[in-house]
């Protein structure tokens, strides 16, 4: 039954010119996934759905005016420095030469998912490591990443994931690509692996913890997997945890801050142990 919806649904793609041709539709695929999780996240936030005990700093609120600020802005973003390059390089660059015609089994579309956060971890934390760490050295990329960092004001929000200057966003658009290359993905693997990587992003980036998070499956979950409480607290203190999924590099680096161990001077902010989760 499994291999049967994998074999439908690679069939279909491959009755697809326009996507085996292009790497556009997959793009845009993408981007209205984010807008259909950022929307989720902000019904969660304005009460329209359960969920809102689990926010991470009960004492931050925003509004619906914020929030469609961001999100449009975001979307603007995407259009102007992922859509339109993208539109260049396929008539000017991009010539399709490979076809896939085996399906991929579920192992696949598992393990080349998870390799590709790992390949955009080593992209992205260099990046980030650059611009938190060497501002001196590259002052330009600081002050252009520091344009995400203030308008989340030290908090994470969905909605301000992918709000960023000209250059960052482009530059993500980059490590989205370049991840994919030495994975050689067919059609419906990369396909898989994109939504995978913007629903993990997104929940990373999202302000909230809730239980079925990957980092808290199991205590090896919260030691390789920042998760959205590692995110906030990389938002808080600038210079720890600027790896986007895995904490690996982070700790080869120097940069790793273990959220379990943290000890809170505020009764508002979320306090994370071994144990459990739970607010003080």
């Amino acid at each position: 039954m499994s291999s049967s919806i994998l074999e439908y649904a690679h069939k279909k793609l491959l009755e697809q010119e326009w996507y085996m041709n292009h790497i556009i539709p997959e793009h845009l695929i993408r981007i209205y996934w984010c807008l259909i999780l950022m929307c989720i996240y902000a019904l969660i936030e304005l009460d329209y759905l359960p969920g809102k005990k689990w926010k991470i700093r009960k004492d931050l609120q925003t509004s619906s005016k914020e929030i469609l600020y961001y999100m449009k802005s975001s979307l603007i973003n995407m259009i102007k420095w992922h859509i339109l390059p993208l539109v260049f390089y396929e008539i000017f660059f991009y010539r399709p030469n490979v076809h896939f015609y085996v399906t991929p089994t579920w192992w696949t579309l598992l393990w080349k998912s998870v390799a590709y956060t790992f390949i955009f971890d080593i992209l992205t934390h260099s990046f980030h490591h650059i611009t938190h760490l060497h501002p001196r050295i590259a002052s330009f990329f600081y002050r252009s990443h520091a344009i995400h960092h203030a308008s989340c004001g030290r908090y994470i929000y969905p909605w301000n994931g992918f709000y960023g200057s000209k250059l960052e966003t482009f530059a993500g658009l980059i490590f989205f690509l370049t991840a994919m290359i030495p994975l050689q993905m067919d059609p419906l693997t990369r396909l898989v692996s994109i939504l995978f990587i913007h629903f993990v992003a997104t929940n990373i980036h999202s302000g909230y913890d809730f239980p079925w998070m990957f980092h808290n499956w199991s205590r090896i979950g919260r030691l390789t997997w920042h998760g959205s409480i590692g995110h906030y607290f990389h938002h808080q203190l600038g210079r720890k945890n600027v790896s986007t999924f895995w904490t690996f590099l982070d700790r080869l680096s120097g940069t790793y801050y273990d959220s379990t161990c943290h000890v809170s001077t505020n009764p508002n902010e979320f306090i994370y142990r071994r144990d459990k989760a739970f607010i003080r």
